[in-house]
């Protein structure tokens, strides 16, 4: 008897941002007309956020719904941090249990390999255009209409991470590109004490290099968009659209001039925690005025600003394939919101974290709201920003007076977080020369 249960697609992609997509403003003046056809037909996250600014860390969050803290991966791997355990469930375990075939394809780097965490279907690599042809060949080699078993479908592109590899001295196309968001060299925000991120700002950047970093990005941006085109393609024209969720999002995103800063963290500014994440509904074969064959409208795209975290992806894929929720998880289903039920669960704020991974970084925990951000750096304070006056997050109102309430609030949040998931960075509280105590 064949299982009828949708087949579900999970596409990632590496290092970008919520503004990259031309549909979302287009901020590097990228065409991303396939990622466009996403916004349309989907359901955007505008308010969704990694749980760690790094590659390995961020997506061993998205492969259990964990945070790094329950994963064990807090850094990329080899920096020095280990290969997730494979006793840890993952979301190629739950798959698998339930009855669907679980292939991998593309960019891992998690630990070992994608076989061993419930993977059955495995090609690793950080070639765009292999992982391409490797993914397609599956959508080839599978008939949609014999097959018993639905499929969970993990494809995983480098890009737009090889912005690291921007020629400085490149050729400047015209026009010129606007900076994304404020670019600024920061302030000192806590008295006579810099912040760690201050030793990574490309202070001596002209404007000129910035201009090639951004089209370089822009650049990676519409060849990943085109390595999209070609996988929906095939899945579309190999008859899996109809009866085929799609969730699409990045691991994380990157700074891009904001705060004077170039790539990802150590920090926690929206420009690197903020990363796509759309949800589409199976398609049917034949939409919009004058296609014929029932004459479907063509779907209204939406957007809704509700909180989320990387960690809901698991939670969501769990519900589309019928498995039962687990209560150990912290993240939520986003299915009832792209449903338009008014009754899902939703975060009320979503956390980061941030391990000592080099010479000049620190641990940091992180706390956003709707409205506010809250940043503690281990051994250096706290940052507060109001998000609603000041979206770039350019004033740290951790020393004023007028925002005590706020602070207070946002350390019990935190306080409260790193309870409830075990999280050591309280054991280092002792080692805080900054003397900053949480409830």
């Amino acid at each position: 008897m064949k299982d009828d249960r949708p087949n579900i697609l999970l596409v990632m992609t590496d290092q970008q941002r919520f503004d990259t997509i031309a549909a979302h403003g287009g901020a590097f003046g990228a065409k991303t007309p396939v990622m466009d056809n996403l916004v349309r037909r989907g359901v955007t996250f505008d308010q969704a956020f990694c749980t760690t600014p790094i590659c390995s860390a961020s997506r061993a969050s998205i492969m259990t719904g964990l945070f790094p803290t329950q994963t064990g991966v807090f850094a990329n791997l080899g920096n020095p941090c280990q290969p997730m355990s494979p006793s840890i469930d993952t979301i190629g375990h739950r798959m698998q249990a339930a009855g669907y075939q679980t292939t991998y394809y593309g960019k891992w780097h998690i630990g070992a390999v994608p076989s061993d965490y419930g993977f059955e279907k495995v090609f690793n690599s950080s070639h765009d255009e292999a992982t391409t042809y490797e993914a397609t060949r599956f959508y080839r080699e599978r008939d949609w209409l014999d097959n018993k078993r639905p499929f969970f479908q993990v494809v995983s592109y480098l890009n737009p991470h090889d912005v690291y590899f921007f020629d400085p001295e490149a050729e400047i196309r015209e026009p010129r590109l606007a900076p994304p968001a404020v670019v600024s060299t920061m302030n000192d925000t806590l008295e006579g004490k810099p912040f760690p991120q201050q030793h990574y700002q490309a202070k001596n950047w002209s404007a000129d290099r910035w201009q090639r970093y951004w089209q370089w990005y822009a650049k990676c941006l519409e060849d990943t968009d085109a390595q999209i085109g070609k996988l929906l393609h095939e899945h579309l024209c190999g008859g899996f659209a109809p009866n085929t969720w799609i969730i699409f999002t990045a691991d994380h995103a990157d700074s891009s001039g904001e705060h004077g800063l170039p790539f990802k963290g150590p920090w926690m500014y929206d420009g690197v925690l903020r990363v796509p994440l759309i949800v589409m509904p199976p398609q049917m074969r034949f939409t919009g005025k004058g296609k014929g064959v029932g004459e479907d409208p063509e779907p209204e795209p939406r957007r809704t600003s509700r909180l989320t975290s990387l960690i809901d992806i698991v939670p969501t894929i769990m519900e589309l394939a019928g498995i039962p929720a687990d209560p150990a998880l912290p993240g939520k289903s986003l299915l009832p919101e792209v449903q338009g039920k008014k009754d899902g669960q939703t975060h009320e704020a979503v956390h980061a974290e941030w391990y000592r991974s080099g010479k000049f970084t620190t641990p940091i925990r992180t706390v956003r709201t709707a409205t506010h951000k809250y940043n503690h750096y281990l051994g250096y304070g706290e940052e507060l920003y109001d998000l609603k006056s000041d979206p770039g997050e350019m004033k740290n109102l951790a020393k004023d007076a007028a925002a005590a309430k706020p602070l207070a609030d946002l350390r019990q949040t935190l306080a409260s977080h790193l309870k409830r998931i075990d999280d050591p960075f309280l054991s280092h509280r002792p080692t805080d020369p900054q003397g900053v105590e949480l409830p």
